[in-house]
């Protein structure tokens, strides 16, 4: 159909051109001024950790208007995550406000960038090193663009991780007399990691505490390749076995190893959470199996809900309701268990779409005027 203009009608098309471009334009100034969020991801795309970080982090931005810039380290290394902190607080537009986990001789350099660009940084994930917390501080402090840092309770996590796995032995080995040992073999972190040293300082303190328990202990790099972990634990655990075929309880700083021991019970005939006792921190596909069908007891989980739980925070806090008045500054959250009992409960969270249902509104004082205090617990969601 062919449209002849008369003057008439090029009048009309002018006017509404005009309210085109007001409309547009305002639309423009509208969404620039929506709160730009960055975020750090050390791994790549897909990752069985991150990669659920990320989930709920964008189910939260779709919920309360904000724009979430991931930046991706496809290299997987110390380098690489500086290089992509880099590109984030380099951006023009530039954001508000980046959320990153706290990175050993990294994490300093992307605070002084962001305090000279005018970015506030909240942290989260693991703890500030000892080496390093004279010369970084606390939030609000030296940097006072840092404005927030979230720690998950590995201490906690770890001694009520090692309290079931003792438990659960106790029962399964028929072991109710403290006279009867129950032994456990231990994949401790490595390193000098606060995750490390809070894991195995958890575990040791309530092994300490608990008559009739012994402890055989080896360390792994938390940071080292997943698949090698998975290879290095189950011969590991293999020939502590055979050496000590009395190993009760298996205990993991990670997922990988815990599903190595679970591999290693079975490449010995045994049966994995009868023979032996099998607990870690997180899973992946594998270990997800083993926790329902109970070849693992108990999996601590909760901290990839950190970063949505940052979101959160420094949204509200862009809008004049600042955490730091609720939680303080430094927020340690929970952990929960994993277990074979609970599986079914939780087992939802792993369901396509689920945290996208979630009205997250509710969980900010910005939308919900009823919010007194933020709830870190995770049983909010599935009640």
């Amino acid at each position: 159909m062919t449209v002849i203009l008369t003057r008439m009608n090029m009048i009309r098309f002018l006017a509404s051109l005009l309210f085109a471009v007001i409309f547009f334009s305002s639309m423009a100034n509208a969404d620039s001024n929506q709160l730009r969020v960055g975020f750090i991801s050390p791994k790549s795309p897909g990752h069985p950790f991150w990669g659920q970080v990320i989930e709920v982090m964008q189910a939260v931005a779709d919920d309360l208007n904000i724009e979430l810039v991931i930046g991706y380290d496809e290299s997987n290394s110390t380098i690489g995550t500086k290089r992509t902190g880099d590109k984030l607080l380099n951006l023009e537009p530039k954001l508000d406000y980046l959320i990153t986990g706290y990175w050993s001789s990294v994490t300093k350099y992307h605070l002084n960038l962001a305090q000279a660009r005018g970015i506030k940084v909240f942290l989260f994930n693991a703890d500030i090193k000892e080496a390093e917390k004279e010369e970084i501080g606390l939030p609000r402090g030296r940097f006072t663009n840092w404005i927030g840092h979230m720690v998950p309770d590995d201490f906690s996590a770890a001694k009520e991780l090692t309290r079931i796995l003792i438990a659960k032995a106790r029962n399964a080995k028929h072991k109710e007399s403290v006279n009867q040992n129950i032994n456990i073999f231990a994949f401790m972190g490595g390193g000098v990691s606060s995750v490390s040293l809070k894991r195995n300082s958890g575990l040791k303190q309530q092994v300490g505490n608990t008559q009739g328990v012994v402890l055989y202990e080896t360390s792994l790099d938390l940071g080292s390749l997943e698949s090698w972990k998975k290879e290095w634990a189950c011969d590991e655990a293999v020939k502590m076995l055979n050496e000590n075929p009395n190993i009760d309880v298996i205990w993991a700083a990670n997922h990988s190893s815990a599903w190595g021991a679970v591999q290693a019970v079975e490449k010995l005939g045994k049966i994995p959470g009868q023979d032996v006792i099998i607990g870690g921190f997180d899973w992946n596909s594998e270990s997800r199996k083993a926790l329902a069908d109970g070849r693992m007891t108990a999996s601590m989980f909760g901290h990839f809900l950190e970063g949505a739980r940052a979101l959160i925070f420094v949204h509200d806090h862009y809008y004049g309701y600042d955490f730091a008045d609720d939680t303080g500054t430094r927020i340690a959250t929970p952990l929960t268990a994993l277990t074979a009992d609970s599986y079914a409960h939780y087992s939802k969270m792993f369901l396509a779409g689920f945290w996208q249902k979630i009205d997250f509104r509710k969980l900010s004082k910005k939308y919900d005027s009823n919010l007194h205090k933020y709830d870190l617990n995770i049983d909010q969601f599935f009640n």
